[in-house]
């Protein structure tokens, strides 16, 4: 079902998909913290704001994944996973080492893509559980998976967290939810999609309509240029991939 609902009731709506169900009174608090306009990725407008409190899933995997790096003292014995650390990710850290961001992009989203998706019900019995890079690659997963895990491979390779954005999209081909990695090189906004198997540039993609971005200083919400009657259309849809 499609209806036309004025644009904060769409984005809080559209919010609730992949990540955390934000109440209209956070949304609220969050654009009082630093709120800045400017062009988005996808053609859309993206309002900023440096307040990710309300976004327990995103702040939640990024914590257990820091807890993951100080306990991770040893490699992993085959067959253990936890409290150590993957050989993919070190021979990845080693592998991006001395390249250039361009090569970095290319190495991360190669080797995560080859990894199966695998739906979250499957792995952990929820519907949207959020993947540390560890257990992606012990486990696989699915698509907020693979961006969360290549953001945070290309952080521990030294690329700058404003270079970086995971967007939450709707596959207006597929009428899918979905999750991708954008990077920021020197102007252009480079995709890292579980769906393409190269490095595009997102610019080339025009059936995604994006929700919002965040990265670890903050976060976007991005909406598409308003048409002539003032409203948009969200789907209520809760399928992704």
């Amino acid at each position: 079902m499609r209806t036309n609902i004025p644009v904060l009731r769409y984005w809080v709506m559209a919010a609730a998909l992949l990540l955390a169900e934000l109440p209209a009174a956070s949304f609220a608090q969050s654009q009082t913290a630093t709120a800045l306009v400017s062009p988005g990725v996808f053609d859309t407008i993206a309002v900023y704001s440096s307040d990710v409190r309300p976004f327990y899933k995103w702040t939640g995997v990024l914590n257990r994944f820091h807890d993951e790096i100080k306990s991770a003292t040893k490699p992993c014995p085959e067959g253990a996973w936890t409290a150590c650390e993957p050989d993919e990710w070190r021979q990845l850290i080693g592998a991006l080492k001395n390249l250039d961001l361009r090569g970095k992009v290319e190495l991360v989203n190669a080797a995560i893509n080859r990894h199966p998706y695998v739906r979250s019900i499957d792995n952990w019995a929820q519907v949207n559980y959020w993947e540390t890079p560890f257990e992606f690659l012990h486990v696989n997963g699915q698509c907020q998976d693979y961006a969360i895990t290549k953001y945070l491979l290309l952080r521990a390779a030294g690329v700058p967290d404003d270079l970086l954005r995971v967007v939450v999209l709707r596959d207006m081909n597929l009428q899918l939810d979905h999750a991708v990695l954008v990077v920021d090189m020197e102007g252009e906004q480079l995709l890292l999609d579980n769906q393409i198997n190269v490095v595009v540039p997102a610019s080339a993609v025009k059936h995604y309509r994006p929700y919002y971005a965040i990265n670890e200083s903050g976060w976007w919400r991005l909406m598409p240029q308003r048409p002539a009657n003032n409203t948009v259309v969200a789907s209520s849809s809760t399928d992704s991939n």
